[in-house]
């Protein structure tokens, strides 16, 4: 191949490859996202595995209702004067937000004094969540739950793509009004179930609400949220030095929790740990105990306290560790990814371009790894390795193409009339192709469409060519679905083999079988000639089997795959027999004895063709139908009193089920009958008939 098409090939396939990622890209279908899920989690878990994680903040403590705090108070949820001890436990830290809600009423002593206790410590962000089914909480509430929502707004587009629920779960009245601020609590999973997002703001009646983390940051710092909206969503997220663009939820950059960062509310309520422990530190409260079930399934743990996601969304805030995307990073690793496996690629020998295309694929990972480690900036990885996936298996697929040239001459001589199956059988012995043959049994069919001679003279040949392809492609079809090989098309005629050039069980049975889906299929094709305003035509079929010489029969220069010998002729006179008997399909003796009764089928005569001295038994087979075997069955009945020279008798029967049935077989012989009556055939008659032509 010379070097300029060479290149252009490779140019081309870089720039389709390079279209379709940009692409995939802008678009990010929901399908490839979620298949790029385990793969970006591999990159966080080979982070924290490698202790590359960034620390949890020293100053974000969680505390949380453990399985020995139940153990010790008993189940969840407590008497609220127990809470309230544990609230009072808390009253040194600079905030304290509740992964818990207080939604329904308790005596009003006890709700008082949880309320007591809040307004008390002056730094409660109480937690509710929302729902998409209403839930009892009164209209009141909504003023009150307003007075928490995001205040700083920019709003650059008519519609603005949130996430919006009609309803939420609420805290009571006197527990809201004694917190300093309420945030919602409710986080969403990715398609596949695991929590690696944590939004940054969900609407409410026409309110923008912040999470949980970010309303602690407002409070413990005193500064607002300034958003920036487009029809996207969030296109800007501002809160002192922490900007998140372009962005609807905060991926959450996961650190492994150190044992200090929990405290279990027991020891707070017994007094075991003092306050003062808490001093100017952002501190949440929630349930870890597993029979309340707040847990949740993360990439880096499948079973992770919930309040742990706010800890962690917290914790990326405080630090500025926002994870970030950069459509540069992205469309620069896509383009790195096409010059190395196109560089790869030009390597001849296989075990190296193996290894250089496992290169690529570590160099592609490790770009995006360390970007992510050095830089907290999350490259998608996935796409690269799609596009390095595509355009390796299109260069590889090309140059095997290109190499295996002998192999490709074999298919495209014999895929045409050989179904792939034997093609590959052939390929593993090319050296079978040499001039010469084998004496084998086969099995020989061959099909003619009645009158399309004549129906030659009467179309257009563009129109013939076109009718003829329509029946020959089903035809086709039938064969190869039965393992044949196609032997050749003579004209309006075709030829199959069974059972060369590789063995095939069953021979007889499949040519038999092909024969009937062949008058199958020719019915099928008439139905739409008929609807085109085309004539309808018939088909006649042959089939016989015996011992043929099969090979390449031809000259050095040109030759074919065929069979000769007295069973090839007889399955063509057999073909020529289905018009002289009317009917669609005859099989000689040979083939009927190696089919069993799988079909169904009946003696039509003893023939003597042309050139053969013996006679042979010949058999119409049709499709199964139980009326049609009954009919079968009273023919061959009046068929063994003819062989007797019973003709008046036999004569006047099968007149009858010629008129009665339509058949033209007793039609045939109702007409041999009459004539054997004016003329008797003589005393050596043996009952075989003797066509006049081929």
């Amino acid at each position: 191949m010379p070097i300029r098409i060479k290149l252009n090939m490779r140019l081309g396939l870089c720039l389709i490859v390079a279209v379709l990622g940009f692409g995939l890209q802008l678009w990010s279908p929901s399908l490839l996202q979620r298949l790029s899920l385990p793969l970006e989690d591999f990159k966080l878990n080979l982070r924290n595995n490698l202790s590359l994680a960034p620390p949890v903040r020293s100053d974000v403590v969680t505390v949380v209702v453990d399985e020995r705090s139940v153990n010790h108070l008993g189940r969840w949820p407590w008497d609220r004067t127990t809470i309230a001890k544990l609230i009072r436990g808390l009253r040194e830290a600079k905030v304290v937000g509740l992964d818990i809600v207080f939604s329904e009423q308790t005596t009003p002593a006890d709700d008082a004094a949880l309320a007591q206790a809040f307004r008390e410590n002056g730094n409660i962000v109480a937690g509710f969540f929302f729902r998409q089914e209403a839930s009892l909480w009164g209209e009141e509430d909504i003023d009150l739950l307003s007075m928490s929502a995001y205040r700083s707004i920019e709003i650059g587009a008519p519609e603005v793509r949130l996430k919006e629920f009609p309803y939420s779960e609420v805290n009571i009245r006197p527990l809201a009004e004694a917190a300093v601020a309420q945030a919602f609590f409710s986080t969403e999973p990715d398609p596949d179930g695991l929590y690696r997002r944590y939004p940054l703001a969900f609407i409410h009646r026409g309110e923008l609400y912040p999470p949980l983390a970010v309303q602690m940051m407002r409070i413990a710092f005193n500064r607002e949220v300034h958003l920036r909206l487009d029809a996207e969503g969030v296109d800007r997220f501002t809160l002192g030095e922490t900007r998140i663009a372009n962005a609807n939820y905060l991926r959450l950059n996961y650190p492994k929790p150190a044992p200090e960062q929990y405290v279990s509310a027991l020891d707070i309520i017994n007094g075991t740990v003092s306050p003062t422990v808490f001093r100017d530190k952002l501190v949440l409260v929630g349930v870890t105990e597993m029979g309340v079930y707040d847990l949740r399934p993360t990439p880096v743990d499948p079973v992770t306290p919930g309040v742990w996601l706010h800890a962690t969304a917290l914790s990326n805030l405080l630090s500025n560790a926002v994870v970030g995307t950069s459509v540069p990073g992205d469309t620069a690793l896509l383009l790195l990814a096409i010059l190395l496996t196109i560089t790869a690629s030009l390597y001849r020998i296989l075990w190296r371009r193996i290894l250089l295309y496992a290169g690529v694929v570590l160099v592609i990972y490790a770009a995006s790894f360390f970007a992510f480690v050095l830089s907290d900036i999350w490259l998608r990885e996935f796409i690269p390795l799609l596009a390095f996936l595509w355009l390796a298996s299109a260069l590889e697929t090309h140059r095997l193409l290109r190499t295996e040239g002998q192999a490709r001459h074999i298919r495209r001589a014999f895929s045409s009339y050989v179904e792939p199956r034997v093609v590959e059988e052939i390929l593993k012995n090319p050296d079978g192709l040499e001039l010469g043959g084998c004496m084998r049994e086969i099995t020989i069919l061959f099909s003619d469409i009645r009158g399309f001679s004549a129906l030659a003279e009467k179309l257009e040949p563009r129109q013939l060519v076109q009718m003829l392809n329509r029946i020959h492609d089903p035809f086709t079809q039938a064969i190869f679905a039965q393992g044949g090989t196609l032997d050749k098309f003579i004209g309006d005629a075709v030829m199959a083999l069974y059972n060369a050039p590789i063995d095939l069980d069953g021979h007889p049975r499949r040519a038999v079988a092909t024969a009937l889906r062949m008058v199958e299929a020719l019915a099928e094709v008439n139905a739409q000639f008929a609807a085109e305003g085309l004539p309808q035509l018939r088909v006649g079929v042959g089939v016989n089997t015996g011992a043929c010489i099969v090979g390449n029969i031809g000259s050095t220069h040109r030759f074919d795959y065929t069979a000769i010998g007295d069973p090839v002729n007889l399955a063509s006179r057999l073909e020529a027999l289905c018009k002289t008997y009317g009917v669609a399909t005859l099989i000689s003796e040979f083939t009927r004895g190696q089919i069993g009764d799988e079909f169904m089928l009946r003696l039509v005569d003893k023939v003597r063709v042309v050139g053969k001295e013996e006679a042979v038994n010949i058999y119409e087979v049709k499709a199964e139908d139980a009326q049609t075997r009954e009919r079968f069955g009273q023919f061959e009945a009046v068929l063994k009193d003819y062989f007797c020279g019973n003709f008046a008798a036999t004569g006047a029967a099968f007149s009858e089920m010629a008129t009665n049935w339509n058949d033209p077989v007793a039609a045939v012989f109702a007409k041999r009958c009459d004539a054997y009556i004016e003329a008797s055939p003589g005393a050596d008659w043996d009952g075989v008939y003797a066509p006049k032509s081929k």
